[in-house]
């Protein structure tokens, strides 16, 4: 016959009467993990600096469940004490447990967890890394942007991707060469987001590779090096110029895209040449850059229509 636990603490009761020491107690009850993981749960809403002691505790429990809500709990102290002690936890058994303290970390946003953060982008879990690199990039430090470039040969894509964003906010001048070295990566969304990550940079070197970037086998890599030449305003004009003669439909039509949003007056001279490309889609697009370029456009297409005797620069979307 069984009996009834009566010394088993009830959580639900504790939390509702604020009972903090009856929730630090039952932090010790042994026979049931469940019990300690909600006393962990309940310590952290409370949010008090008193309870840094226990949770920390906690975080040596023999259940993982247990480990990890401490480490949840401890974010919302938002006390530095934990960083030690959080960064510990990166080395636990438990990935989950792993993976939470490098999420911790990133929320306290304290450098001392540094180095604990960059040794964790070798962990065997590719989400402890992915979530290591945001982290990272969240403090925010330039001392490791050589393990970030690193990451960038991750074997896993999601990590070579956080790894690109975290990179574009460390706003170094240094990753640019890196980040152009792996525009070449096989998986699409790690190239579109080193496209962003050197947008965000918007330095001179990056021109030539993001208008090459324009012609990528995939639309949506070719739509955010648009993006970011056009960000860059007329800087980018002359590269566009160049990609606009290019062989690549998607390239011409992507930069004739981004110079209409640019508006900068020389681009029309490039532009109207394309009002008789062999693509429709490339012709409509010219003509709505144009467009976008108001005023100024008309004398320069009405003497091009002129010269070059264009038969049917209106009936664009029609294949010839």
């Amino acid at each position: 016959m069984d009996f009834p636990d009566v010394f088993r603490p009830n959580i639900a009761r504790l939390r509702e009467r604020k009972d903090r020491d009856g929730l630090v107690r039952a932090l010790d009850y042994q026979r049931d993990a469940a019990v300690r993981r909600g006393a962990v749960k309940a310590l952290g809403e409370a949010a008090e600096p008193t309870l840094l002691g226990p949770l920390v505790k906690a975080l040596g429990d023999a259940d993982p469940g247990v480990r990890y809500e401490a480490v949840e709990s401890l974010v919302h102290l938002k006390d530095p004490r934990a960083v030690e002690p959080l960064a510990e936890r990166l080395l636990d058994t438990d990935h989950d447990v792993r993976f939470a303290a490098a999420w911790a970390l990133g929320e306290i946003r304290d450098p001392r967890a540094t180095g604990s953060l960059v040794a964790a982008l070798r962990d065997e879990n590719w989400r402890v890394r992915t979530e290591a690199l945001l982290a990272l990039s969240k403090i925010g430090d330039p001392g490791t942007m050589p393990a970030l470039v690193g990451a960038l040969g991750d074997e896993y894509w999601r990590v070579r991707t956080e790894a690109a964003r975290a990179l574009g906010l460390l706003a170094d001048p240094g990753v640019e060469g890196p980040l152009i070295a792996a525009l070449g990566d096989e998986n699409w969304r790690v190239r579109r987001e080193v496209v962003k990550a050197l947008g965000s940079l918007g330095r001179e070197g990056s021109l030539d590779p993001l208008v090459r970037a324009i012609g990528d086998p995939d639309e949506n890599v070719r739509r955010e090096a648009a993006a970011a030449l056009e960000s860059m305003g007329p800087r980018a004009v002359a590269p566009l110029a160049r990609a606009i003669r290019g062989d690549a439909r998607e390239g011409r039509r992507e930069a004739a895209r981004a110079l209409g949003r640019i508006r900068d007056p020389s681009a029309i001279e490039v532009l109207i040449p394309l009002l008789q490309d062999q693509d429709a889609q490339v012709r409509d697009e010219a003509l709505l850059a144009l467009g976008r370029m108001g005023g100024s456009a008309l004398k320069p297409l009405a003497r091009a229509m002129k010269e070059k005797a264009f038969s049917e620069v209106t009936g664009t979307g029609k294949q010839p």
